[in-house]
Parts: structure tokens; sequence; C-alpha cells
């Protein structure tokens, strides 16, 4: 079990606290670095397209989904643009993660 870290962002010039593991506060910090944002930003980022969730919930799974999307594209070259940024990527994924059908014999665990 790890320990939870509690860490104060500014959402839309609200400031709000999260409460994330190590690891998962390292991830965001390297996906900030790697997009040339802030982790405030990537957080109202994250708050604009999140529904019926936590902020903190939300933010654990960009996370995963960022990195998802980015092994599965490590062969690719970038493709460039806003549009094709590894973020919207990720929240194109999850929308279609979310309209998906739940089918097979873990559909009612989500």
């Amino acid at each position: 079990m790890s320990t939870l870290i509690s860490k104060n962002v500014l959402v839309d010039g609200r400031r709000t606290s999260m409460r994330l593991e190590p690891a998962m506060w390292d991830a965001l910090g390297q996906i900030a670095a790697r997009e040339n944002l802030t982790i405030h930003q990537i957080c109202g980022i994250v708050n604009g397209h999140r529904v019926d969730t936590s902020l903190t919930s939300a933010t654990r799974v960009f996370i995963l989904g960022y990195f998802r999307v980015l092994a599965e594209n490590l062969e690719r070259e970038p493709s460039g643009g806003q549009d094709n940024s590894i973020i919207h990527r990720v929240f194109r994924q999850t929308a279609e993660f979310r309209s998906a059908p739940q089918q097979g014999r873990y559909a009612g665990s989500l």
C-alpha cells in the first residue's frame, strides 16, 4: 500500500487539492514536461473533459490513457498539430471507450 500525497493545484484559477500516489505525481510531472505544460495546466485540461467523476479519479484515468497512447505510438513519427497531440488522442480514446458496448466477463465491473 502506498501513501497518498496531497498537493494543491490551480484549476481554472481556483485552488483545489488532489491526493495521488507518488508514482502518479511523477507520471503527471513527466506528462507536463513532455507536453511543455505545467501540472496545473494538465489538471485544467483534465477538468474540462471529466464527466461524473472527481478530478483525482479523472487524472488517474488520464495518466493511464496518456501512457497507453504513447506506448501504442512508439514506432510512429509524431503527427503534429494540436488536434493530434497525445493529450487530445487520450480524450478521443477515452470517449470511444465510454461509448463502446460493454461486453465480456468484465462488463459489469466498469
